[in-house]
Parts: C-alpha cells; sequence; structure tokens
C-alpha cells in the first residue's frame, strides 16, 4: 500500500479531471487526533477554514460520518451547510433534513438494562467510560489499567450473551460498542447518500482510521479513492494510507488548492 503522497501526480489529476469531488470524512483520529477521552477532540480552526472553503466549491460534497451522536459531531465540527453521519449511520443530517433509525419500546428496554448492567459491573474499575448515545453505547477503556482488560471483555460478553439475538459488540480503537443488531454501518451510509446525489461523475473519497471504515473502504473499492489514517498494518480494504491527522489537513489542502484554480 501506498502512501498517498506518495501518488499524489496520480490522486491530483483524479481529483482535476473529476466532475464532481465527494468527501466523506471520519472524526475521531482523522480530522482530530486521538485524544485520551472523547470531549477533548476538538476540530481545531484550521481544519474547519480548510472545510468551510471546499464546502464552497461549486463541485464539492462534504460528508462527516463518525461514530459519535449526529448532535456531538454536527457540534464538534461546527459547520453548517455540509452532510452529517452519526451512530455509524444510523443518524443522517443533510441540508434538506434530518433522519434517524429509533428504537422500539421493547428495544430501548433492553438497552437501558445493557447501560445499568455495565455500568454496575464495571465501576470499581479506574478509567473507564461510558458515552450513551442513545441506540450505541460506547464503553471507553484507552485509560484503565491493562491488567483489568480481559476482566473487562468478560464482562461484555456475559453481560451480551443474553442478549447476542438482538445486540453485538463492535470493536475500535480501545473502545467497545454495544449495538442493536439492524443493518446500518459506514458503508451503508455512504452508499445511501451517493445514491441520493442527483451530482454527475462523482469522485468519492473516504477517509478513515478504524475498524468501523473497512465497511466503507469496500463500498466504495474501485469505485473511488479510500484512505486509511494510521498505521497501514491495521487496514484490510484502503486504497492508500496517511500517517495521521496533520497529514489529513495537508491533503485537504492540496485539494483545496487544485480545486480552487
Amino acid at each position: 500500500m501506498k502512501h498517498l503522497f506518495g501518488d499524489w501526480a496520480k490522486i491530483s489529476r483524479r481529483i482535476q479531471e473529476a466532475q464532481n469531488l465527494f468527501l466523506f470524512l471520519d472524526y475521531d483520529g482523522t480530522l482530530t487526533p486521538i485524544v485520551s477521552t472523547p470531549d477533548l477532540a476538538l476540530c481545531s480552526s484550521e481544519v474547519k477554514t480548510t472545510l468551510v472553503k471546499l464546502r464552497d466549491l461549486p463541485k464539492v460534497s462534504l460528508a462527516i460520518i463518525s461514530g459519535r451522536s449526529l448532535e456531538d459531531i454536527r457540534e464538534k465540527v461546527g459547520v453548517p451547510g455540509i452532510i452529517y453521519v452519526g451512530n455509524h449511520g444510523l443518524e443522517i443530517e443533510n441540508p434538506a433534513g434530518m433522519h434517524k433509525k429509533k428504537l422500539s419500546a421493547n428495544r430501548q428496554r433492553e438497552y437501558n438494562n445493557i447501560v445499568q448492567t455495565l455500568k454496575e459491573s464495571l465501576k470499581e474499575i479506574p478509567g473507564i467510560l461510558f458515552e450513551d448515545k442513545g441506540p450505541i453505547l460506547t464503553v471507553h477503556f484507552r485509560n484503565a489499567p491493562t491488567e483489568y482488560f480481559p476482566g473487562i471483555v468478560q464482562v461484555l460478553d456475559e453481560t451480551l450473551e443474553k442478549w447476542k439475538d438482538r445486540w453485538n459488540i463492535a470493536y475500535g480503537k480501545m473502545v467497545f460498542e454495544i449495538r442493536p443488531k439492524v443493518d446500518f454501518n459506514k458503508g451503508k451510509a455512504v452508499r445511501e447518500i451517493l445514491g441520493r446525489s442527483a451530482t454527475p461523475g462523482i469522485l468519492p473519497i473516504y477517509l478513515g482510521d478504524d475498524q468501523t471504515d473497512e465497511d466503507a473502504f469496500r463500498i466504495l473499492k474501485g469505485k473511488g479513492i479510500t484512505v486509511f489514517v494510521g498505521d497501514r498494518r491495521l487496514t484490510l480494504g484502503a486504497d492508500y494510507y496517511l500517517k495521521d491527522s496533520s497529514e489529513v489537513l495537508e491533503f485537504l489542502r492540496r485539494s483545496l488548492e487544485i480545486l480552487a484554480d
């Protein structure tokens, strides 16, 4: 797998020649560095300014696609007039409106039971952080001592065993997510967004840093440009890689220069 800038002549030509460009950008670890707690992941003024300039170009569409809740990711980025995707595709908002997939009353009761059980079972472990996002519960353990990791996994597995046919556990970077077993992921969100677009000749470019982005990489295989952010050995489906969020900003700046000419 090549570094994106190592193949920049080819990439820049594709961007320049595309009728329209659709940028899909993950947030944590992509637009911002990975930090100790979710509230510290702040979108820099440089990133926001660059996103606004890209948004204002006639041939560019932008979507921020995240595991965060829709309200959280919209507030963190703070750029109006673009598409926001929250909870890995359960929530989508574009300038024309919003749709959210809500849990049934029975599923909501199950979710509340799972949240209560996990909080009670893991309350003695230092550094655990629960992020309640409505239909998804994220358990952050980045700040927990490593000797507790096997116990955390055991508690999660035992708790979810009761609802294994209706709920599952997804794994990310030092996080576990408890999700309802419904048909959604970032890849399907990307496909839905592109399917609704009436814009001709779209070149989709997707940048993401986690396992949850692999679904989008697969959807766009051979149809666009996919970029993993981080250690290239950790991705199976991306076309290229960038090292970190600072290189993502450099990519956005370079793309802006090409498109603004």
